[in-house]
């Protein structure tokens, strides 16, 4: 079973609304944001957003 962060989930849903709402881009581009910080966060074993350190990226 997948582990998820409660605040990464906020965070996430956060800048989602964002990205469709306040800069109107399109559910394709909303999407493509949604699988790289899925990789990302595969890649840091769900870790929480607030430990991350430039040299992770």
């Amino acid at each position: 079973m997948t582990k998820h962060h409660a605040d990464n989930e906020r965070i996430k849903r956060q800048y989602f609304a964002f990205l469709k709402d306040a800069k109107g881009n399109s559910e394709t581009t909303v999407d493509a944001a949604a699988k790289a910080i899925n990789r990302f966060e595969v890649y840091t074993k769900h870790r929480d957003f607030k430990l991350f350190h430039v040299e992770q990226a």
